[in-house]
């Protein structure tokens, strides 16, 4: 197996960039899940997962400089209708308010991640899921870190419990990736598909991890980080 392609997403629940290489952190891929919308009225930070805030995903988010994550000036955003803004931009909060509707604020918070700082996919297992979309383009609403190629349909089920070896990294698999309503929804030019959800249930319904008895519609691993390093597009990726 290697690596096909390597995704950042500066901006919770915004679309994210393709890079060619990344350096893997302790806590996830440098210049990951390092901002986050907030609503301005309750303090929470919004999450594409809740109907209120699913447009968020046709956003997107790239760092152009990774030197400083945290840097507003080093982060850039396109909202829909290729209007770009750069992080320390005073128009972008406003903007982005009037696009989602609610007073917002964009915030340097710490990593916020839902189970694990690292998202692995195999193609294999996308393939089987018969989109009718080039591979590239339907990996992309499951918003993989890194994606594997090479491997058979859901081998990542059997991943749990090993060490993955991704070009100068190590990562340990916690758990399989239970899909949620995301995977139905619009990102960027990835256009919303209905019954995502129930084509991934009908193909790889197992359990999150192999001490849960419910079966859930699952896709790709979560991982934690064991050895930090470099990974790059072509690195191979092996078991043990």
């Amino acid at each position: 197996m290697e690596v096909l392609e390597l995704w950042r997403y500066p901006i919770k629940s915004f679309g994210g960039e393709q890079l060619r290489s990344a350096t893997i952190e302790a806590d996830g891929l440098r210049g990951d899940h390092l901002w986050a919308v907030v609503d301005a009225t309750t303090g929470a930070v919004a999450t594409a997962k809740k109907g209120a805030w699913s447009r968020l995903l046709e956003c997107r988010a790239r760092l152009l400089d990774d030197t400083d994550p945290t840097d507003p000036a080093a982060l850039e955003v396109t909202l829909p209708g290729d209007r770009v803004f750069h992080g320390d931009d005073p128009k972008l909060v406003p903007a982005l308010s009037e696009f989602t509707g609610r007073e917002l604020t964009l915030e340097r918070r710490p990593r916020s991640y839902d189970l694990a700082p690292l998202h692995v996919l195999n193609t294999a297992g996308v393939d089987v899921l018969a989109t009718g979309e080039p591979t590239d383009v339907a990996l992309r609403r499951f918003r993989p870190n890194i994606v594997v190629t090479g491997g058979t349909s859901f081998a990542e089920n059997h991943w749990l419990g090993s060490i993955l070896r991704i070009g100068g990294i190590t990562v340990r698999p916690t758990q399989r990736t239970g899909r949620c309503v995301m995977v139905t929804l619009t990102h960027q030019e990835v256009p919303a598909v209905r019954d995502m959800l129930r084509t991934v249930t009908k193909h790889n319904a197992v359990p999150v991890t192999d001490a849960d008895d419910r079966q859930a519609p699952c896709l790709g691993i979560y991982a934690d980080v064991t050895t930090p390093g470099a990974v790059s597009v072509g690195d191979l990726v092996r078991l043990g």
